[in-house]
C-alpha cells in the first residue's frame, strides 16, 4: 500500500511538474537597467539591472531579491531566466497558471555579494541597500502599484536590513508588503510593521541555516505586528541530490505550482 501511494504520489508531481512546464512559456518581459539614485542624484555609475514580467491586469508589483551571492549576471537583451525558482516567480504574472494580476521583478546585484563569507554581511552594506530602494521607487513610481517586496534564503538578510533602514526614516510607505521566503534563521524584525506579511517555506527544507527559527521568527512577529501576518508551509516537490541551500526542497523544486498558487492567494488577500 505505501509503496502504490509512493507512486501515485510520484504521477502526481510530474503531472504538476509537466503542468508548470507548460504555463511557464514567453510572456512580456525586459530587462530594466535603474539607476542608484539618493537624493534625486545619480550616485554611481553601475546601474542595478532587473528583470521585469508584466502582469495581464496588474494590481501590484512584487519585487524578489534573490538568495545565493544575488549576482545573476542580467544582460540588456536577455528575455527569460530559465531556472525553475524564477520560473516559478514569473507564473504570478501569467493568467494561464495564477490570477497573473501582478507584475514580477527580479533584483539583480551588479556584484556577488559576500560569496566566501560564512554571513552574507554585504547585504548590509549601504550600497546594496540603497541599490534595492532605487529599484523599489523605480517601480512605484512606473506603475503607480503596491510594492510588495519578498527575500528568498539569503535575501531575507536583505530584507532585514532594508526594513531597518525603511524603519529609522520611517519610510516603509515604500513597501506595500512583505513575503519572507526560506529565509537564514538571522533574518528578524522588530516594531513596527504595519503592512501584510507572508512566511513562506518547505516543510521539508534541508538547509539547516534556512528554516530552524522560521516559526519562531513568524510568532514573534505576529505578535507585535499591526497587519495580517500569514505562513504558509510548502508540502509538495523534491529533493536533488545537491546542496540542500541550493535546491531541492529549499528551492521549491517540482512545487512550483503549489507555491506559486500560494504567492498568488497572498497578494490577491492582500491587494484589492
Amino acid at each position: 500500500m505505501q509503496n502504490h501511494q509512493k507512486g501515485l504520489m510520484k504521477i502526481r508531481t510530474a503531472f504538476f511538474y509537466c503542468l508548470f512546464l507548460a504555463l511557464s512559456g514567453n510572456i512580456f518581459a525586459e530587462v530594466v537597467s535603474i539607476d542608484l539614485v539618493e537624493n534625486g542624484k545619480i550616485i554611481d555609475a553601475s546601474p542595478t539591472l532587473t528583470m521585469f514580467w508584466k502582469g495581464e491586469n496588474p494590481k501590484a508589483v512584487l519585487v524578489l531579491i534573490p538568495g545565493g551571492d544575488g549576482h545573476i549576471g542580467l544582460k540588456m537583451d536577455r528575455q527569460d531566466i530559465k531556472f525553475h525558482f524564477y520560473q516559478t516567480i514569473k507564473l504570478l504574472s501569467n493568467p494561464s497558471a495564477t490570477s497573473g494580476n501582478f507584475d514580477v521583478v527580479i533584483f539583480d546585484s551588479p556584484y556577488p555579494l559576500s560569496p566566501n563569507q560564512k554571513y552574507p554581511s554585504a547585504r548590509g552594506s549601504s550600497d546594496h541597500i540603497k541599490r534595492i530602494e532605487s529599484v523599489l521607487t523605480y517601480y512605484k513610481e512606473k506603475t503607480q502599484l503596491p510594492i510588495f517586496i519578498m527575500g528568498h534564503s539569503n535575501g531575507g538578510i536583505s530584507l532585514m536590513e532594508l526594513i531597518r533602514k525603511l524603519q529609522k526614516e520611517n519610510k516603509t510607505h515604500l513597501i506595500g508588503g512583505m513575503i519572507v521566503s526560506s529565509a537564514r534563521n538571522e533574518t528578524l524584525f522588530s516594531p513596527p510593521l504595519n503592512f501584510p506579511i507572508l512566511f513562506i517555506d518547505h516543510k521539508n527544507n534541508g538547509c539547516t541555516r534556512g528554516d530552524m527559527t522560521v516559526y519562531e521568527t513568524y510568532e514573534t512577529v505576529k505578535n507585535f505586528s499591526q497587519s495580517v501576518v500569514e505562513q504558509i508551509l510548502i508540502t509538495s516537490g523534491e529533493s536533488q541530490n545537491n546542496n540542500p541551500c541550493f535546491s531541492g526542497y529549499h528551492m521549491y523544486y517540482k512545487a512550483e505550482v503549489e507555491a506559486s498558487k500560494a504567492l498568488d492567494g497572498f497578494l490577491t488577500r492582500n491587494t484589492k
